[in-house]
């Protein structure tokens, strides 16, 4: 019996980004038929948060940008709980009626924290039980360097 043969990764062409406190942030790759790679647009890794694994993402394909946005992502970590809170409000005074329920605060789970800028961050939320979004939508919420929510939006 053959194996089918993998392209083999060459050497990373981008470096790892290491940080003391949240970890080792790399760029994904995905192989093509054809052995050609394609690398992420961003520096990630996932870590759990509250019993959740989330993904913490620097939006920047520069080794140096993504240093100076680990500082905003650090404070995002460290108050992680308290700004999905106020993004679950935020996506339901901008999307329904009525005030948050105790069951939208379980329901859009948080999966996404992605510094944009030194002071901009987007957390994306998951719609846990399919209720909320239809199936491949999500809701994300914009916070600018103060906390502040400065958008709501719907992604596919």
């Amino acid at each position: 019996m053959t194996t089918p043969s993998h392209p083999a990764e060459p050497p990373h062409p981008h470096p790892h980004l290491t940080d003391g406190v949240l970890g080792v942030f790399t760029r994904g790759s995905f192989a093509l038929s054809d052995g050609t790679f394609l690398y992420d647009s961003s520096y990630s890794l996932t870590r759990d948060l509250g019993g959740r694994t989330v993904t913490l993402q620097l939006a920047t394909t520069d080794p140096a940008e993504a240093h100076r946005l680990l500082p905003r992502l650090r404070h995002a970590v460290t108050h992680h709980a308290d700004l999905h809170h106020r993004a679950v409000t935020a996506v339901v005074h901008t999307l329904s009626d009525g005030p948050p329920t105790p069951d939208d605060l379980t329901d859009l789970l948080l999966d996404t924290i992605e510094a944009t800028s030194p002071t901009d961050l987007t957390l994306h939320l998951t719609d846990s039980c399919g209720a909320h979004f239809l199936d491949g939508y999500w809701p994300a919420v914009r916070f600018d360097g103060e906390d502040g929510v400065v958008g709501v939006t719907v992604e596919a």
